[in-house]
C-alpha cells in the first residue's frame, strides 16, 4: 500500500447509516415499482406504530413516508411510470436497469433530506 493509501480497498458505505428514514423512502419507491420483498413489507407492517410515533403522524407507513416528503397523492403513479420510462431507456442502451438503482437514482433527484 503506498504512504496516501492507494490501492487500498474502500470499505462498501452504508447507504443508511446515520439515515433511519431513508430505509423508509427506499421502500416506499421499491414499494411503487413492485420490487418490495413481501417478508419486507411484513415488517413495515408491523412497525407503522413506531413510525406513527416517531413521525407524530397517523396513517400506513406509505401514507407516512407520502406526508414527511410532502409527495403529491399520485406519486405512486409517477414513481411506476418513471420506472417504465427509465427501463426502456436502459434497454435502447443495451443495459439492465436494476430496481435498486433506480431507488438511487429516484431519491437523488427526488428527495431532498432523508
Amino acid at each position: 500500500m503506498g504512504l496516501f493509501g492507494f490501492g487500498k480497498k474502500s470499505q462498501p458505505v452504508d447507504r443508511y447509516a446515520g439515515k433511519p428514514f431513508l430505509k423508509l423512502v427506499d421502500s416506499f419507491v421499491l414499494k411503487a415499482i413492485g420490487e418490495l420483498d413481501p417478508s419486507q413489507e411484513a415488517l413495515l407492517v408491523q412497525m407503522t406504530p413506531r413510525f406513527q410515533e416517531a413521525y407524530a403522524c397517523s396513517g400506513s407507513w406509505e401514507e407516512i413516508v407520502i406526508s414527511q416528503l410532502q409527495f403529491p397523492p399520485n406519486i405512486r403513479e409517477s414513481v411506476q411510470s418513471m420506472w417504465t420510462k427509465n427501463q426502456a431507456i436502459a434497454k435502447q442502451n443495451g443495459v439492465t436497469l436494476a430496481p435498486m438503482q433506480f431507488v438511487e437514482m429516484f431519491v437523488a433527484n427526488n428527495v431532498t433530506a432523508a
